[in-house]
């Protein structure tokens, strides 16, 4: 390592241009990056949704219906006409209507009301349109809106997605734009030097730059890695950067020279540093786990986003330290942290109390974590916005309406019949539209025009379209999906069907991600006791500080089912590695302290100099990551992000509470504990020989 440092100290300018140079390829790299906004992709390809929707492709040229259009007219003629409109579209491939299902000759009077009103009520015509997969969805909404103009409303798949694209692509610059400067403000405060903060957003922004520009080398990355990953990056990372400034002025604080000051900053930093990022990085790459594809799209990126952020640490900061350190030199100021040492007093005096509380919330905050209504898809829009209206307006007028699509094996007329009856008998059905009760099988299939039967019948499958009053996500979505299921097999023993759907998508999302917790969570943790159990050589310290971070992620994760409030699952999940990830960086510096300061004084004093020594180091980067939560969840219009945002911005403040008063009382009564079983720890005798001012004066010395 010294060797190393040696060459990064010698060819400091070279690395300085080279970090020019992948700047701005990156910037051009950026703009090449494709981002997928369909969470059903990420599924597994065995899920019977992802089965179902496969094999609809191969056989329709229709897929399930995904986007609704409400359009007012006056007479029948104009509905026909809007359809034939619709129709007309070059990304519309199915535009379903009451005449695809009703006898338009027969008055609606005496037609089946329930029908009717499906699709006409109030003076407004619903149509159920089938939108192409590849098309750009936002010129797709933009020439909609153009046809159904003012008095129309549009609300499915097309609106979602382009509401998110544009979400992603406008909001994620302007998150950006304002955690830089929220971070710079909580940096000028904590540290000593006015240029000191700005060497680190620029050596820390370039390492988000990097890692931004290399997801343009992946197929594609998710809208929730593309609005998320830059802000937890940068607020995860800060402290290396902290960390390794603050020793090379300590060294030079010591009188030498500027280089071997580097030289030693990067040797003697690069340990802690290493792993206090493994512990990140760790609980970051336990989401690649998943079979939900987000947690591998997200986990590789926030991966490599920790490795990327290092190597800007250890190369670009000594070269724009040792480029700059006059200046560094020259704008000092004192530090406005406050000294803690009230504080510490505070703490340690109630260490017996404060461990007691800390186990009788311990077992309520997990069962309340585990309770949480969880939401898996999240779906919401801007209250003025014209999507949030339109989506309302025909909610209001049509109630909910969900689409499927049901393939059976063609043929088997009189056992389609029975399952069509069955399918309308069910409360919630609106619509079910199939070859058996629209065309009718007394005509033979092969005598019937193409443009009649290839929606209806493939060569091997009969297409049954269904529209189900059902909300987008609840209880009764699922078990709408679960029953229909159900009905199907009981009707087809022998297999071979196929229900593709919004709700059925999120029922396989549900049970996969649910799944996935338990792994990815037990994998996260595993792995940073096992990292925590090597840096420290010690059976007990892994245990205390992984039990003090778990404490703040259930507490946090509890916080939303005392509130009643339902939480997006992939959230939660996201949360619960990164939150126990990134802010065991704290326990592992508290801990450290706390040894150090055990072999020259006792455990109550050593307990209260700890506070005191990290409380300034660990605040800035904890209230970084909460400002950048927060920032999530304030600037973002998308549930998923704010949600995350939200989670985490609160995580942070309760991982920093938790570190600073939980974990130093816990090693105060782990105290002999530890000793025993750390390999070669030995610890001062727990006796109050000198006065805490008098400790201190010796530690100095």
């Amino acid at each position: 390592m010294n060797k190393l440092a040696g060459h990064i100290v010698k060819f400091r300018v070279i690395i300085f241009f080279v970090f020019i140079a992948l700047m701005v390829i990156s910037v051009f790299l950026f703009f090449r990056v494709k981002v997928n906004y369909d969470l059903s992709s990420y599924l597994p390809k065995d899920v019977p949704s992802t089965v179902a929707i496969e094999k609809m492709g191969e056989e329709f040229e229709q897929a399930v219906p995904n986007t609704e259009v409400g359009y007012p007219i006056k007479n029948l003629a104009e509905g026909l006409a809007m359809k034939e409109k619709l129709q007309s579209l070059d990304f519309v491939d199915e535009v379903l209507w009451m005449d695809d299902q009703l006898d338009l000759a027969t008055p609606l009077e005496l037609q089946d009301k329930k029908i009717v009103e499906g699709f006409l009520k109030g003076g407004i015509a619903l149509f159920q349109l089938t939108i192409s997969d590849d098309v750009d969805v936002q010129e797709a909404l933009i020439e909609l809106e153009n046809v159904v103009g003012e008095t129309g409303h549009i609300r499915g798949e097309v609106v979602e997605q382009s509401f998110m694209q544009r979400a992603v692509t406008s909001e994620m610059t302007m998150i950006v734009a304002v955690v830089i400067p929220a971070a710079l403000i909580i940096l000028l405060l904590s540290t000593t030097s006015w240029l000191e903060p700005i060497l680190f957003m620029i050596v820390i922004s370039a390492g988000v730059l990097i890692n931004m520009g290399l997801n343009s080398f992946a197929p594609d990355v998710s809208f929730i890695t593309q609005a998320v990953s830059s802000v937890l990056q940068l607020a995860v990372s800060m402290d290396y950067a902290i960390f390794l400034l603050h020793r090379f002025g300590e060294y030079r604080a010591e009188g030498i020279e500027p280089k071997e000051a580097m030289r030693r900053a990067i040797v003697k930093s690069f340990a802690p540093v290493n792993a206090s990022a493994l512990t990140t990085l760790f609980g970051f790459l336990a989401l690649i786990f998943m079979r939900f594809g987000i947690g591998k799209d997200l986990g590789l990126v926030l991966a490599r986003g920790v490795v990327v952020s290092l190597l800007t640490v250890f190369l670009l900061l000594p070269a724009l330290a040792l480029l700059s350190y006059k200046l560094i030199d020259k704008t000092t100021h004192r530090s406005f942290i406050p000294s803690f040492k009230g504080f510490s007093r505070i703490v340690t005096r109630l260490a017996i109390p404060v461990v007691i509380l800390t186990l009788l919330l311990a077992v309520p905050s997990y069962i309340g974590q585990k309770s949480n209504n969880f939401l898996y898809g999240g779906r919401a829009y801007p209250k003025e916005s014209r999507a949030r209206i339109d989506a309302d307006f025909l909610k209001e007028t049509f109630g909910d309406n969900m689409q499927m699509a049901l393939l059976v094996p063609r043929g088997g007329w009189a056992t389609e019949q029975k399952l069509v009856k069955e399918l309308k008998a069910q409360p919630e059905m609106k619509t079910v539209i199939g070859y058996v009760n629209t065309v009718g099988t007394s005509v033979p299939v092969d005598l019937l025009p193409e443009r009649v039967i290839s929606p209806l019948v493939s060569e091997n499958y009969s297409r049954i379209v269904l529209i189900a009053d059902s909300p987008d996500e609840s209880p009764e979505t699922f078990e709408l999906a679960e029953r229909l299921r159900t009905i199907v097999d009981n009707f087809y023993p022998e297999g071979d069907t196929y229900l593709a759907g919004a709700n059925v998508v999120l029922l396989d999302m549900k049970t996969t991600i649910t799944q996935d917790m338990t792994i990815v969570n037990g994998l996260a943790v595993l792995a940073i006791f096992l990292v925590i159990m090597l840096t420290f050589k010690s059976l007990a310290i892994p245990i205390v500080l992984v039990l003090t971070i778990e404490l703040a992620v259930w507490i946090n994760l509890s916080v939303p089912y005392i509130t009643g409030t339902p939480l997006v699952f992939i959230g939660y999940l996201v949360i619960s590695t990164v939150q126990l990830g990134a802010t065991v960086d704290y326990g592992i510096l508290m801990t450290q302290h706390y040894l150090d300061h055990r072999q020259i004084m006792g455990r109550k004093d050593a307990s209260m100099m700890t506070i005191q020594t990290v409380a300034g180091s660990i605040i800035p980067p904890a209230l970084i990551l909460s400002t950048a939560g927060y920032l999530l969840y304030f600037i973002s219009s998308i549930q998923v992000v704010r949600e995350i945002g939200h989670v985490l911005g609160r995580g942070a403040l309760l991982s920093l509470m938790i570190v600073l008063i939980v974990l130093p009382n816990l090693l105060y009564v782990c105290d002999r504990v530890i000793e025993k079983t750390t390999w070669k720890l030995r610890m001062l005798p727990d006796r109050p020989s000198l006065s805490l001012e008098e400790l201190i004066e010796n530690e100095d010395a």
